[in-house]
């Protein structure tokens, strides 16, 4: 966890990306690899409540892939009560939901925590985006 003045901050997250370390690859080679700095973020994601088995696919190739890691689970439990959220549906088996086109790396991973719910405008019944 850092804390601090921003530009500072992104200052020390800079020269810690700057950092390489000797490594062998294998019996032959030698090289050098780049320290590895990964945040941990926490994102609230607003969009209206029928859209939400399409953000799950876009988010997420399958339902495995929603599925946090065993070890994971307990924190995000702890964080999705906190938050006072309620477990995320199932992942859409619908064929014909199809996924938002994003931009998605494999080294970013993305941890389902919960969904809560807006509420309802007292006037009209929308929600409150």
């Amino acid at each position: 966890m850092t804390r601090g003045i921003k530009h500072e901050v992104d200052r020390f997250i800079r020269d810690l990306q700057a950092q390489y370390f000797p490594y062998q690859f294998n019996q032959k080679e030698k090289g050098y690899v780049q320290l590895a700095v990964r945040p941990i973020q926490l994102w609230e994601l607003v969009f209206p409540e029928p859209s939400l088995p399409q953000m799950q696919k876009t988010l997420w190739s399958n339902a495995e892939e929603m599925t946090p890691r065993p070890a994971f689970r307990p924190g995000l439990f702890t964080i999705r009560k906190t938050l006072g959220a309620e477990k995320i549906p199932e992942y859409p088996k619908d064929p014909n939901i199809l996924p938002r086109l994003i931009w998605r790396p494999n080294t970013c991973a993305v941890y389902p925590i919960g969904i809560k719910k807006d509420e309802n405008d007292k006037n009209d019944g929308h929600e409150l985006l």
